[in-house]
């Protein structure tokens, strides 16, 4: 019965997911970079785990094809070797962890949509440490699409540039470091500050670039600007925000300026695509009244704001990005 197969398959998914995203957690994969072959008594012992489950993982990890077992040892399969040594791993170990606080968040979807507002953790300890994760996860996704995005934009006529809720401030950094006549100005939170600043001052570009601190929902953003760019913004919030939030950002353009949206877009029914749909159920998860939007829906507030020549255009596998004028 392929429709029961389909739905016994898709609910299995979750034990996959939770299987890789425990053994990138505990630090495993590192554990065997490096080493040629490691048993299970080895890393019971460095793991700190029972004998019965370093087995069980280690087997199920092989059965999903990222380890190898020779007789009784076990590596990793050399189609992975890559990603757990490349420089970059660092971030990615971040985005892991990220999705690790997401997960358990998920588990609480039937209490959200009972109440219809946001899971929290009581845990209030953690808010500084959770808040650099993020920012820090969110580096990772920005520095593997780059390339992409600044490929993808001529701004060699613009002079100064919002980068508006930046986080790490990565895109604001290779726009201005592609344009040397390029200024910008990143504007997110203020505990944002000191991890943008840690790539800021690693950029031949860092004289041209400002961090401003605040709620860009309330506090002045500043004005002059021949572009802005929202990346991974305005799904967090609900439509009446989002407009308001646009028509600020239209009096902040000079004449002729251009807004750049990257985000996920849904179909005109919101049916798909289902990276868009799952991304909305996230939102429901954690933000107040996010959600993921259609094209035309954002094509909607653009123009209510005042924006013309609205144009979306095709970036990523996840993304796309949505580009208009003043």
């Amino acid at each position: 019965m392929i429709d029961k197969d389909k739905f016994l398959n898709d609910i299995f998914q979750y034990r996959r997911a939770v299987i890789l995203l425990s053994a990138a957690r505990s630090g495993l994969f590192e554990l065997f970079v490096g080493k040629k072959e490691l048993d299970v008594p080895k890393v019971a012992k460095t793991m700190k785990w029972s004998t019965r489950g370093t087995e069980i993982i280690l087997n199920a990890l092989c059965a999903l094809g990222y380890l190898k077992k020779n007789q009784e040892k076990y590596l990793v399969d050399p189609m992975f070797q890559k990603v757990f040594t490349d420089g970059n791993y660092q971030l990615l170990g971040e985005w892991i962890m990220h999705e690790w606080r997401l997960i358990n968040r998920w588990i609480h979807l039937s209490e959200v949509l009972e109440s219809g507002k946001p899971y929290r953790e009581p845990e209030k300890h953690t808010v500084h440490l959770n808040h650099r994760n993020f920012i820090l996860s969110m580096a990772h996704r920005e520095k593997e699409n780059l390339i992409t995005l600044v490929n993808a934009i001529d701004l060699s006529e613009c002079k100064k540039l919002l980068d508006l809720g930046g986080g790490p401030g990565l895109f604001a950094i290779g726009f201005l470091e592609k344009y040397p006549s390029l200024r910008a100005i990143i504007f997110d939170t203020p505990e944002t500050e000191p991890i943008a600043l840690e790539f800021m001052n690693s950029s031949a570009a860092k004289s041209r670039i400002q961090f401003m601190g605040g709620n860009f929902m309330t506090d002045d953003f500043g004005d002059d600007f021949d572009v802005a760019l929202l990346s991974s913004i305005l799904h967090i919030y609900g439509p009446d925000d989002n407009e308001k939030l646009l028509r600020r950002i239209y009096q902040s353009l000079n004449d002729g300026g251009k807004i750049i949206i990257r985000d996920f877009f849904l179909n005109n029914k919101k049916t798909g695509p289902v990276i868009g749909a799952l991304f909305a159920v996230n939102m429901l998860i954690n933000t107040e009244n996010g959600n993921a939007y259609s094209f035309q829906e954002m094509k909607e507030w653009l123009t209510s704001a005042g924006f013309t020549h609205i144009e979306k255009r095709k970036l990523e596998g996840r993304m796309a990005i949505l580009v208009a004028d003043k």
